[in-house]
C-alpha cells in the first residue's frame, strides 16, 4: 500500500481500539467464518432470510441489545435520509440512519440470495451504528467515516465477507453470444482488505493459514503476504502504542 494509506489503516485500529473496550475486548472477537458454525441452514426466504442473518450478524458482532429495524431498500422510498451507506456498482446495498430510539438498516433485497455481500453489508451497516456513539473523529476526519467504517468491520470480525465481496468479475456465454459483468462492494482495494484482516489476525494472535478455505485464492495470497509485512514491520505494536498514547508496552 501507499505509505499514506498504509497509515491511515493502522491509524484506523488505534482509533477503534481506544475508542471501543481495548485490546483484550478484541482478543475475545470472533473470526466470523461462511460455516454452518456461524450461520446455520435456513429454509426462510425473502425479508425473513434477510432476518435470519441479520440477528447472527448483530449476535456475532456483540450487538445483540442494539435496537435495529431491517427494511428492504424497496420499502424506505423516501422516509428517512441515510447517514452511511455501503455502495456496489454505483449503486447503494445499504444504508444505516436513525428512526426514534432504533438504528435503521436497509439492504439491498437483491443480495438475499447472496449472503456473503448480505453478511458484508450489514456489517458494515453496524459498524456506523458503533462508529457514531465515538466522541473522537476517525482518521482524516469525518470525511473518511466510509473506509473507516469497511475497517471497522474488520474489527468486529468480518473482515472475509468484506473482501470477498470487494470485487466480483463475471464472464457468461451461451451459444450466440458472450459477455463479462463486475461488481465492486464496498470502499476499500482487495489490497487494503488484506492488509486489514492481517492486522487483525496480528492483534487477535491468530494465523492468517485459518483465512485460507474461506478466501479467494489471489486474496489468500495476498494476506498471507500481508500477514508476514504486518510481522516483520511490527504493526501490531505501533498500532497498540498509538492506541495507549505511546504508553511502553510489555
Amino acid at each position: 500500500l501507499d505509505q499514506d494509506v498504509e497509515a491511515f489503516h493502522t491509524l484506523c485500529w488505534a482509533w477503534l481500539l481506544r475508542c471501543t473496550d481495548g485490546l483484550e475486548a478484541l482478543q475475545k472477537t470472533p473470526l466470523v467464518l461462511p460455516t454452518v458454525e456461524f450461520f446455520p441452514v435456513t429454509n426462510s426466504s425473502g425479508h425473513e432470510r434477510a432476518e435470519f442473518i441479520f440477528e447472527h450478524v448483530r449476535d456475532l458482532a456483540g450487538m445483540a441489545d442494539w435496537p435495529v429495524q431491517l427494511v428492504p431498500q424497496a420499502e424506505l422510498a423516501g422516509r428517512v435520509s441515510t447517514l452511511g451507506r455501503v455502495q456496489h456498482s454505483g449503486t447503494v446495498a445499504g444504508t444505516f440512519s436513525h428512526s426514534g430510539n432504533s438504528g435503521l438498516i436497509t439492504y439491498d433485497p437483491n443480495h438475499v440470495q447472496a449472503p456473503i455481500k448480505l453478511i458484508a453489508t450489514f456489517a458494515h451497516e453496524l459498524g456506523h451504528y458503533l462508529n457514531e456513539g465515538f466522541q473522537e473523529p476517525p482518521p482524516g476526519g469525518w470525511d473518511l467515516i466510509e473506509p473507516a467504517t469497511d475497517v471497522t468491520s474488520v474489527f468486529l470480525g468480518f473482515g472475509v465477507f468484506g473482501a470477498n465481496s470487494a470485487f466480483e468479475f463475471v464472464q457468461t456465454q451461451d451459444f450466440d453470444s458472450q459477455g463479462w459483468s463486475s461488481e465492486k462492494l464496498g470502499y476499500l482495494s482487495v489490497d487494503e482488505w488484506a492488509f486489514n484482516l492481517a492486522i487483525f489476525c496480528e492483534l487477535t494472535g491468530r494465523n492468517v493459514t485459518d483465512l485460507e478455505p474461506h478466501l479467494k485464492r489471489n486474496l489468500f495470497k495476498t494476506s498471507k503476504a500481508a500477514a508476514k509485512y504486518v510481522e516483520r514491520r511490527q504493526i501490531g505494536r505501533h498500532i497498540l502504542e498509538d492506541a495507549t498514547g505511546g504508553r511502553r508496552l510489555n
